[in-house]
């Protein structure tokens, strides 16, 4: 159906500059395949897919059993989600945002030695994320069609979501040292968190103007 395949064409849109900018996530990747080795960092991607799959399926199921149960409650997360966004949003034009990511990072990858500790550790990581639920929450509710099963459709958003994740994480984990270059550079860091942050503010708005899932 055309009207349900646009949506999915614009969140991924969406979602793609999340996971190029160089958060906890990428560092950690790019930090375990040059410091570490390749499958060291292929781990962490697959533990962020795993982790983001947690959140994705949370969210699908959760929003809608939570509008059921309690509208009121719904509104107050809405809300709370949309001040998340905007704190998030401007702090990303903060110059000092993804330092502390990359210090971060840095000092996680210290203590990861092989696949099986990458991915625990990019499991953690991504789950301890409140960023990603908020994300979801947001993202969701204002990429899903009507006429579409709610449920069904936000799982089809989540299993994008760690796709793209995944793919681009397991590139970074084997060109961690050309595309960590790149992606080190003050001048694409600074780009990517104005860019991300002026989508953070966006969906920020946009939440606060919409009211509960039909």
């Amino acid at each position: 159906m055309p009207h349900a395949f646009l949506p999915l064409l614009t969140f991924a849109a969406a979602w793609g500059v999340l996971v190029l900018t160089p958060g906890t996530e990428t560092a950690l990747v790019i930090r375990l395949g040059m410091n570490v080795g390749h499958r060291a960092a292929l781990g962490a991607a697959l533990g962020t897919g795993t982790g983001l799959a947690i959140w994705g399926a949370g969210t699908a199921f959760g929003v809608s059993a939570l509008v059921a149960a309690s509208p009121t409650l719904y509104l107050i997360l809405q809300w709370a989600g949309a001040f998340y966004l905007t704190y998030m949003g401007i702090r990303l034009f903060l110059p000092s945002a993804t330092v502390h990511a990359q210090a971060a990072a840095d000092a996680e990858a210290g203590q990861i030695s092989n696949m099986g500790a990458g991915y625990q550790r990019g499991l953690l990581t991504t789950c301890l994320n409140p960023l990603v639920g908020v994300f979801d929450l947001t993202a969701f509710a204002q990429f899903i069609p009507p006429g579409v099963n709610r449920v069904s459709y936000s799982l089809l958003l989540a299993a994008l979501q760690v796709i793209m994740a995944v793919l681009w994480y397991a590139v970074l984990a084997y060109m961690a040292f050309s595309l960590g270059r790149v992606l080190s550079s003050p001048r694409v860091m600074r780009a990517l968190d104005i860019l991300t942050g002026i989508v953070f503010l966006y969906f920020a708005y946009k939440l606060t103007q919409s009211g509960l899932p039909a």
